[in-house]
């Protein structure tokens, strides 16, 4: 799978999570208003577990825009709760899976527009088979007896 395509579907889980919140991919926006999520990507690590597969770890950064401290910390606890229920976000376009390996975010501090933010990390996990080398099939085997 691809990077972007998996940061679409964090920004899809959050989009169902909360459908009235505005939701961003990447570049917080100049003026953010209230009820808005940013999700961006942090970084990536990759790991060969198998000589078959290899897993990817990734981070994201998740902002929230709010009104005020309180209605910030409410929805990242509600983010939070609901990510550590489902523990598997469904990969955009196919019938693999994010996993979920933690969240945490900060305390709420007020922006430049009267705004309260608070930024999130989630660490996920998805593990990738390597492209294997296809063979020949063996069409038929005959066997002796002596």
């Amino acid at each position: 799978m691809t990077l972007v395509n998996d940061l679409i579907s964090v920004e899809n889980f959050v989009k169902a999570k909360f459908p009235t919140a505005v939701t961003e991919k990447q570049t917080p926006p100049k003026k953010p208003v209230a009820n808005t999520f940013v999700i961006r990507f942090q970084n990536d690590s990759r790991e060969s577990e198998t000589r078959f597969h290899y897993r990817t770890d990734r981070e994201y950064q998740i902002v929230y825009f709010g009104a005020d401290a309180s209605d910030v910390l409410t929805k990242m606890d509600a983010l939070s709760k609901a990510l550590y229920q489902i523990q598997l976000i469904p990969i955009n376009g196919s019938l693999r899976y994010i996993r979920i390996e933690s969240f945490s975010f900060s305390q709420p501090f007020e922006t430049d527009n009267k705004l309260f933010a608070c930024i999130g990390v989630l660490s996920t996990q998805v593990r990738e088979a390597r492209d294997q080398q296809v063979y020949e099939k063996i069409m038929h085997v005959y066997t002796r007896y002596i």
